[in-house]
């Protein structure tokens, strides 16, 4: 059972008097937080007995930190955290230990600092944040239920073992944090609730894979995905059967929603944070205010995007959560951060020569320090970090799904990836991936064969699919990239000349 906010709040606030009184400390900072994930897995074979939907799982983390700057050397700052107890004596016991952890950062400036007060909303998170464990068992079922409908209706095969294997997860999101400090007019609370879910559907006597995402902020959304998520990965493996496997070379490819959200997770990101250009291990080390992308392409992080998911409106450092508009007309113009990375890099020595000379006077609000555990939950004992919320990418000239398989002519239809990492480095751009699924050959501006599963590698660079694409869709699809915290709202994308590896091919 999670902590109820009013009780965070008052903690928080009695702590907060409590490390007013140490003389010793030039600055503090108290954060709790209340977390939970709830997970349905989803697990059904056709041929082999099974449960259908695994028993339901949890993963909660209830407690505080504790952050002192001491009066001697604003530049000493000890940390100190207590898991499942929120009394006064463990306060104490954290406030010491928080002493004898402290060092001397010469980079740390102070804590964040805010003089006036901050609205907070009192309403809470969404109707997801009262969601039962009845309500997610039995959207989980209701998964499995249409995928099976779908099966019986659509597949034509006569084989007795027909190897339809179900597999993915339906999981609730749901966390609540309190906040004050020395540098903040008060105390501070947030809360948000969403649910990820993802089915991938294998027909193994078609060597077929179908998959379908969703997320979402409203019971009323998770029940849509309920009522769709199944049958749409099936169809699409039914879909998907007897693929061909082309040879490795260059393609013109259209990179659909997914493959165009893996990307931006794993390359693009990662490298458009403070921290990444203090390290130097941007992949735009050097181009702060110059073009990074085509000049039609515009990207921003949104943590009050209507359509979000996730809605934050306090930092995990007790500021207001903001819009942080990323890259404009393909110009890079800001960049995510957290208090800690943005005077790092604003004071750097070497500041001109890491985000280059168009960019040496800019300065980076710190809009985006939050303190992350596994699934997207904000944690008591984690430390702040830079993380998006919902990365929206939108085009100037953006045209229709047929329009774009037009532009493309012949070539390949990506429509889902996996196993996204860099290579050579975050900072040389540069990227692999494998086809899984979703994914055609393209003739004459239309759909053709599919493509078989794991039958091709794309080895790239991000230039080449965000620098001069062929074209960019005006559908804004939400898409999950598999253990990120942020979600993507992104369009398909169509390159000129991509290259593909064939996997497993005849030597």
């Amino acid at each position: 059972m999670m902590l109820p906010r009013a009780e965070l709040k008052s903690f928080v606030r009695s702590a907060a008097r409590e490390l007013a009184r140490e003389p010793d400390f030039a600055e503090f900072e108290i954060y709790a937080a209340s977390s939970e994930q709830r997970i349905a897995r989803l697990a059904y074979t056709s041929d082999i007995p099974s449960r259908g939907v695994e028993e339901l799982k949890s993963l909660g983390a209830d407690g505080f930190q504790v952050r002192i700057v001491s009066r001697r050397d604003r530049h000493e700052i000890g940390t100190a955290s207590e898991a499942g107890d929120l009394s006064r004596e463990a306060l104490r016991s954290a406030i010491e230990r928080a002493r004898r952890s402290a060092i001397v950062d010469p980079h740390f400036s102070g804590l964040a600092r805010d003089p006036r007060k901050l609205a907070t909303s009192a309403g809470g998170a969404s109707d997801l944040a009262r969601a039962s464990d009845s309500m997610l068992t039995a959207s989980a079922w209701q998964v499995i239920g249409g995928a099976l409908a779908a099966f019986r209706a659509g597949y034509k095969n006569s084989s007795a073992h027909p190897g339809l294997v179900l597999g993915g997860d339906l999981s609730l999101v749901h966390d609540r944090i309190a906040i004050a400090g020395s540098n903040l007019a008060d105390v501070r609370t947030d809360e948000s609730a969403h649910f990820v879910s993802s089915l991938t559907a294998i027909v193994e006597s078609m060597d077929a894979k179908g998959t379908d995402t969703a997320v979402g902020g409203s019971i009323e959304r998770i029940r849509g995905a309920a009522a769709t998520l199944g049958r749409n990965a099936v169809r699409r493996a039914l879909a998907l059967g007897a693929g061909v496997r082309p040879a490795s070379g260059r393609y013109r490819v259209i990179l659909g929603p997914q493959p165009v959200a893996e990307i931006l997770n794993y390359l693009v990101i990662g490298s458009l944070t403070t921290g990444a250009f203090y390290a130097a291990s941007s992949a735009y080390q050097g181009k702060f205010a110059r073009q990074v992308m085509d000049e039609r392409i515009g990207l921003v992080d949104d943590p009050a995007l209507p359509a979000g998911p996730v809605r934050r409106t306090v930092t995990c450092e007790g500021l207001r959560a903001a819009r942080t508009e990323l890259v404009r007309a393909g110009r890079l113009v800001g960049l995510l951060s957290s208090v800690y990375d943005s005077h790092r890099l604003e004071s750097d020595e070497l500041r001109a020569e890491k985000l280059g000379q168009d960019g040496s006077g800019a300065n980076f609000p710190p809009r985006a320090g939050y303190r992350l555990g596994e699934g997207g939950g904000r944690r008591f004992d984690a430390e702040p970090g830079s993380a998006a919320t919902n990365v929206v990418m939108r085009a100037r000239g953006a045209i229709s799904e047929r329009a774009l398989l037009h532009a493309l002519g012949d070539g390949l239809y990506i429509g889902r990836v996996w196993y996204t990492y860099p290579i050579n480095g975050q900072r040389a751009g540069d990227f692999t991936c494998t086809v899984t699924g979703d994914s055609y050959l393209v003739r004459d501006g239309k759909l053709a064969e599919p493509l078989a599963p794991n039958s091709l590698r794309i080895n790239a660079n991000i230039a080449e699919v965000f620098d001069q694409p062929l074209a960019i869709g005006s559908r804004i699809t939400p898409t999950i990239v598999w253990g990120s915290t942020e979600t993507y709202f992104v369009p398909a994308i169509a390159t000129e000349n991509l290259a593909l590896a064939e996997i497993g091919g005849q030597t």
